[in-house]
């Protein structure tokens, strides 16, 4: 009996390890923003770009939770990207971001 039930803890320990998901890198995440944000901008079908505009703010929000910042104050859209938060960096608002 002790051996089925050490047998039966190893099966769900072995099972659970395995079908636990790793969470992805900070620069998984950067590339999938990236790509979200392009489909976002530009996608004909409104379907399409009302998804990926919703991906884009969720891994914005999980970006934020990384302690990543998009665009330092002062600066101009077209200057600004993701990087590791410091003090002059704008805090990204994820609750607002996806409630978008």
């Amino acid at each position: 009996m002790r051996t089925a039930l050490a047998a039966l803890v190893s099966v769900v320990a072995a099972g659970g390890a395995s079908a636990q998901q790793l969470l992805p890198t900070v620069p998984e995440l950067l590339t999938a923003e990236a790509k979200a944000a392009q489909a976002c901008e530009g996608s004909g079908d409104p379907a399409i770009s009302k998804e990926q505009c919703r991906r884009h703010d969720r891994l914005s929000g999980r970006l934020a939770q990384a302690g990543y910042c998009w665009g330092r104050k002062g600066q101009t859209d077209d200057k600004k990207e993701w990087h590791a938060c410091q003090p002059d960096s704008i805090y990204e608002d994820d609750i607002e971001a996806v409630q978008r």
